[in-house]
């Protein structure tokens, strides 16, 4: 059981630890808004993670099936939503916000959670759990506990970074805010091409 756990936690903390643009959500909504905002990201991406790993262990396929096939046109969606969002970000960064309400902080959630069930976190586990021996007569609980582990520790490190960037930047927030939207842009614009690309 024990093993399952940590194989489980390996899991984790591989899919979560690429600096993707949940991440930099995560950890943009931390420095601008503080705490609350930087955790319903980082309940959304947890949450996919879970999720995820659930449906490669029970092999729910239609599901799967689904996401592997149209990888391609999710990429390229989700790439462009992430080049409008930094654009909109990064002309906005001189905006002063206030703290984002309950039903904001929902939707910041959800819009982590379905960032996070992408085709690249299932082509990690595709890879992990064979690796791992994740594929035939497993106890599910402990390795859904483990990645939960994972997820929820580095989401715990981004959370930290996030403070401590926030107090280091004191009242310097554009810069950061304009930053963080050019990296949005260039990892939106990424994603399209290489999409792209792969489809001439």
């Amino acid at each position: 059981m024990l093993s399952y756990l940590i194989k489980g936690i390996i899991v984790g903390l591989t899919v979560s630890i690429p600096v993707g643009p949940v991440g930099l959500m995560c950890l943009d909504m931390t420095v601008t808004h503080g705490k609350r905002a930087g955790l319903s990201c980082a309940y959304g991406m947890v949450t996919a993670d879970i999720l995820s790993a659930a449906i490669m262990l029970f092999g729910i396929g239609l599901i799967y099936t689904f996401i592997v096939a149209h990888a391609i046109a999710i990429k390229i969606a989700t790439g462009i939503l992430f080049a409008c969002l930094g654009i909109i970000l990064f002309h906005k960064r001189h905006e002063k916000k206030n703290p984002p309400n309950s039903a904001t902080r929902a939707g910041l959630s959800l819009s982590s959670f379905l960032f996070s069930v992408s085709p690249a976190t299932f082509a990690l586990m595709i890879f992990l759990f064979p690796a791992l021996n994740l594929t035939e007569n497993v106890h599910v609980l402990p390795i859904l506990a483990g990645v939960a582990i994972g997820s929820t520790t580095w989401c715990c490190i981004i959370l930290g970074a996030g403070k401590f960037i926030r107090k280091l930047i004191g009242n310097r927030l554009a810069h950061f805010k304009g930053a963080i939207g050019c990296l949005f842009v260039a990892i939106g614009l990424v994603a399209v091409l290489t999409s792209v690309l792969k489809v001439l």
